[in-house]
């Protein structure tokens, strides 16, 4: 592999784009790949060039550079660490929700214009993670994506919604509505006979993390308002665990009914 005149290899300098992208910064620019690399622009630019070609990088909509599928894939750069944190703040709760409404509860995230699902916990508890498995969907397909999307910006909403044009204005109603009443219902998503009820993760500025919780219950005889009120639970509870010691972040089903969030 041919080296540059400071004796470093093309190798290690497309390391070195690659690794510019982390947490703090999915999302960049040619010049600032440069800057954070050190690496001269015509150089950056030709590097870019073939980590686009070969899927280690992608474009975002406007036009920036961020870590590509096949690197997302593999647990590289990206929001990896906080969908980390994440689960394991929410892993506990919704077991605790689980007890409580005894059906399948999801945990899902906001991913590349995607629906994410970082979690499942079913029969007997236990968490699945679904990152092993194929599981990310449109957002405007499921109650997780819908939720997740009424809770973003506007522009963003737009953008996505430019993909579904005979649908838009449906969407747009719909998105309204699940913002405003502060959850979302679909009935036959995972099988006949069940409705998806879906709220979001707020943080304590209401700004929203991109994340949603849902249950599935049997549709008949469905209690959609105590389904709302212990997810809400839930979806407060992740929020305040994300920010204080793990061994504090587990409630107990009695406190998940007790909540005075219900």
């Amino acid at each position: 592999m041919a080296n540059s005149p400071s004796g470093e290899s093309v190798v290690a300098r497309l390391a070195r784009i690659v690794a510019a992208f982390d947490h703090d910064h999915e999302s960049l620019n040619l010049t600032s790949v440069a800057q954070r690399t050190g690496l001269p622009l015509s150089t950056a630019q030709r590097l870019v060039v073939d980590l686009l070609a070969h899927g280690f990088l992608e474009r975002t909509p406007d036009g920036l550079l961020r870590a590509g599928r096949l690197i997302r894939q593999h647990g590289a750069p990206g929001p990896a660490e906080a969908f980390v944190r994440l689960r394991n703040a929410a892993v506990p709760l919704m077991e605790s929700v689980h007890a409580v409404l005894k059906a399948q509860i999801t945990l899902a995230v906001l991913d590349n214009d995607e629906t994410l699902y970082l979690e499942r916990v079913s029969r007997g508890s236990t968490a699945t993670n679904l990152t092993q498995k194929v599981a990310r969907l449109p957002l405007t397909s499921t109650p997780s994506g819908l939720v997740l999307l009424a809770h973003q910006p506007p522009d963003y909403q737009e953008s996505v919604l430019a993909s579904t044009p005979g649908e838009s204005e449906n969407l747009r109603v719909v998105l309204a509505q699940a913002r405003t009443a502060g959850y979302f219902t679909r009935p036959g998503i995972i099988r006949e006979g069940t409705v998806a009820v879906s709220v979001p993760v707020l943080g304590n500025d209401d700004a929203g993390l991109p994340a949603a919780l849902t249950a599935v219950i049997p549709e008949e005889d469905a209690q959609i308002p105590l389904t709302v009120a212990v997810l809400r639970s839930a979806s407060f509870a992740i929020s305040a665990a994300m920010k204080r010691p793990p061994e504090l972040s587990r409630p107990s089903p009695e406190i998940l009914q007790s909540s005075r969030r219900l």
